[in-house]
């Protein structure tokens, strides 16, 4: 049987998790490419419920909320920046819009009812939920890659393979709890 490159099996690993495994011969490889799957199947499912939920709170919206009602409720408004910031975000900012006319009570006189303001939040907070989960799918199919490919190089590895006397693998991880500023990366460096 051929010796397999480490690099190669690594390489193809970051493209499709398993696909290393599986060129070197582990069958877990297997494994890493169902994880991928439904990384990707997930992402797919709460994008397009997500996507749903957005029409749905949109038209409720616009049939629950008017900038007519909302304007005959505040006499002050004329000129107003919240008037300007409404209107510019109704024009430029879809999202922003429908997320401030049922979050800031400042436009809730534009409501026809409170319960029907509420039904609406709720119907945003779906929408939220399912977009947080296809995000976290999406990071879920990073990880794996990440994993898969560090798993492939520690398994050939200890198989005897190594990625060359030149070449080093560098891994830098860079956390803060409770914090979006977190970080992974994998260098590779091959010197002539």
């Amino acid at each position: 049987m051929p010796k397999k490159s480490t690099g190669a099996a690594f390489i193809m690993n970051l493209a499709v998790p398993g696909s290393g495994h599986l060129y070197a011969g582990y069958k877990r490889g297997w494994v890493y490419l169902g994880l991928e799957a439904l990384a990707w199947a997930s992402y797919l499912y709460y994008k397009d419920l997500g996507n749903q939920r957005e029409t749905e709170f949109e038209n409720y919206g616009d049939t629950h909320w008017t900038y007519d009602k909302w304007y005959a409720g505040c006499p002050p408004c004329e000129n107003s920046p919240e008037d300007s910031l409404l209107q510019y975000f109704e024009q430029n900012n879809e999202q922003q819009y429908y997320e401030d006319i049922g979050k800031i009570s400042t436009y809730f006189p534009g409501w026809d009812s409170e319960e029907n303001r509420n039904f609406y939040r709720g119907i945003r907070a779906h929408y939220n939920n399912y977009e947080d989960n296809a995000h976290l799918a999406v990071t879920g199919a990073f990880v794996n890659r990440i994993v898969s490919s560090v798993d492939v190089l520690v398994s050939m590895r200890h198989r005897g393979a190594s990625l060359g006397p030149n070449t080093r693998l560098k891994l830098n991880v860079h956390t803060k709890p409770l914090s979006s500023d977190n970080g992974f990366g994998l260098k590779i460096i091959h010197r002539l």
